[in-house]
């Protein structure tokens, strides 16, 4: 019998036993339809049917490629990435059957709250990364039936193969480019799409899991930023700023509402497959971290699917809603970061301005009452500012020379004892920091700081040296004269320290937090002072430094290369 074919891409009309109600979209090699398995009584379910496009449809690589996504999909079972359930062939064309996803794809997501001017919350993200991890594990892990590891490797991770559900969940489409040990290639090709390939992808190399986890990074980053880590569109173009680890670059300058994000992808975006995370499974652990709340995570994602749907409506504008500006990533951006002058700091320049979100899938607004305790907060920082630089300015003029009558150092009273009672104890040790931690009037005063009077010049003798100019019939004051050096140098001598990093990182002075870098000619006591290092990932590095007089120590280290930079 001769079926009846469909006039617009001759196509049946019907596969086996399948209708076909109408295209849904169209690939390179395939089109997908929505279709009905008919079946007794009635029973009618949704499926989607994937079909060579006719003029592949004799052509040998493209059916080969086809029934490897075939092989590959029936060994797939995981509620993130969408269920294959048949495969055949009726009068020489091949099609696959597989589940009827309803929903949008993500990027008709990003394309509509980029169009209404609105942000995609951290949360959403987190829990749609979150979901795809734990599609890509499951398809990284999986066995063949005689337990032969497939090392399964998608390939082709990007927005429009991400769908969401109208039940929140994210399923990940289209294996049909994806690599696997039971199906051979040409060594060298390139597969994928540019902008969002791993660089050993781009390059032709050997793939493995670590180019699916720099696709994710770069589709959460799009999902964040509103438009393409690499919206380039010449591959020898996209080619050389992976070379140089453009992509990390720029997701580091994600802030704002983001900015927690921008570690997790600094990391997923490595040149080097090896300095990502070392599975799917555990980018998923890290990604989980920025949604607190698993079970609010997954409602903010049902409304945000709900939201999408009816930005789509045609002619649906929500009130008071503006288009986000674009943002360049000019050459000239890009290497702003390599210029001269480092410390490096983290701009703007690489997300959308902060702008009114979606109404309906937020649990509660609170952009109001945040505005306001910001506001407060600032005005309680600027105050304490001012009064600590006016007790500062006080301090140093009333404790000049021409002061003749300065507090005194707190002292501790003690009846005489015996010289051999005088040698230094434990707990004059131990003292120490809880004089560095002292109020300001013990440490930062230089007439309080200055030794106590006696008839002869101040020396640098030790307690028992300076018993013999106490009489008898005189207290003892307890003192610990070693403090008194460096007391006084912080205040006559001081030199400048400099130190950045990347990406930033907190910055820790003996054990003190300073503040994030760049830490630009910070004015410290002259001497030895130990530096420490703590990026916004976790990783740590300590170092010395020795502070001269009235000169800058100026240190930049990398935590992407694990070395000094220099400038």
């Amino acid at each position: 019998m001769t079926l009846k074919r469909r006039p617009e891409d001759s196509t049946p009309q019907r596969l086996g036993r399948y209708r076909l109600v109408r295209p849904i979209s169209t690939g390179g090699m395939a089109r997908v339809y929505e279709a009905r398995l008919e079946s007794m009584a009635g029973v009618s379910p949704k499926v989607a049917i994937k079909v060579i496009l006719p003029e592949h449809a004799r052509d040998d690589a493209f059916r080969q490629l086809f029934i490897n996504e075939a092989n590959i999909g029936s060994r797939l079972r995981h509620q993130n990435i969408v269920q294959v359930t048949d495969f055949d062939a009726d009068q020489g064309l091949f099609y696959l059957v597989m589940e009827y996803v309803e929903g949008v794809t993500l990027r008709q997501a990003i394309r509509r709250s980029r169009k209404s001017g609105t942000l995609i919350p951290l949360t959403i993200i987190a829990e749609v990364g979150r979901q795809v991890c734990d599609g890509l594990h499951h398809a990284h892990s999986t066995r063949s039936e005689d337990g032969r590891h497939l090392r399964l490797v998608h390939r082709d991770l990007k927005p429009s193969n991400l769908m969401l559900n109208p039940q929140g969940v994210v399923k990940l489409l289209d294996f049909g480019i994806s690599k696997a040990q039971i199906a051979a290639e040409r060594p060298g090709a390139v597969r994928g799409t540019w902008g969002y390939m791993a660089p050993e992808q781009a390059a032709g190399a050997d793939v493995g899991p670590p180019a699916d986890i720099f696709g994710l990074a770069c589709v959460l980053y799009e999902m964040a930023a509103l438009q393409p880590l690499f919206p380039e569109k010449q591959p020898d173009q996209i080619r050389a700023l992976l070379a140089r680890d453009e992509g990390a670059r720029r997701a580091s300058r994600l802030s704002g509402p983001h900015g927690d994000l921008a570690g997790i992808l600094v990391r997923a975006l490595q040149r080097d497959p090896q300095a990502r995370y070392p599975s799917a499974a555990a980018m998923g652990r890290a990604i989980s971290s920025l949604a607190r709340d698993p079970v609010l995570a997954r409602e903010q994602v049902i409304r945000f699917q709900q939201a999408t749907v009816v930005l789509g409506k045609p002619g649906h504008r929500p009130a008071g809603a503006r288009a986000v500006s674009s943002v360049d990533v000019s050459e000239s951006d890009a290497s702003e970061l390599d210029a001269a002058g480092l410390p490096l700091r983290v701009g703007d320049v690489h997300r959308p301005e902060p702008i009114a979100p979606l109404p309906d899938y937020h649990t509660r607004s609170s952009t109001g009452l945040v505005k306001q305790i910001q506001a407060i907060l600032a005005a309680l920082f600027i105050g304490a500012a001012l009064g600590i630089v006016g007790f500062t300015a006080w301090r140093v003029i009333a404790g000049g020379p021409s002061t003749p009558e300065a507090p005194a150092l707190p002292v501790v009273i003690e009846p005489p004892k015996e010289p051999a009672d005088l040698a230094p104890e434990p707990a004059v040790e131990g003292a120490a920091p809880e004089r560095i931690s002292a109020p300001p009037p013990v440490v930062r005063n230089p007439v309080e700081a200055a030794p106590p009077k006696t008839p002869t010049a101040p020396s640098p003798a030790s307690p028992i040296q300076e018993v013999p100019a106490v009489s008898e019939a005189e207290p003892v004051v307890e003192d610990i004269p070693e403090e008194q050096p460096t007391s006084t140098s912080s205040v006559a001598t001081r030199g400048l320290l400099t130190v950045g990093a990347i990406p930033r990182a907190q910055v820790l002075i003996d054990g003190s937090f300073i503040r994030y870098t760049p830490l630009f000619e910070y004015q410290i006591s002259t001497g030895s002072h130990t530096v420490t290092l703590i990026s916004e990932t976790g990783e740590r590095t300590s170092f010395t430094v020795g502070v001269l007089e009235d000169q800058e120590v100026r240190r930049i280290w990398s935590f992407e290369d694990n070395d000094w930079v220099q400038d």
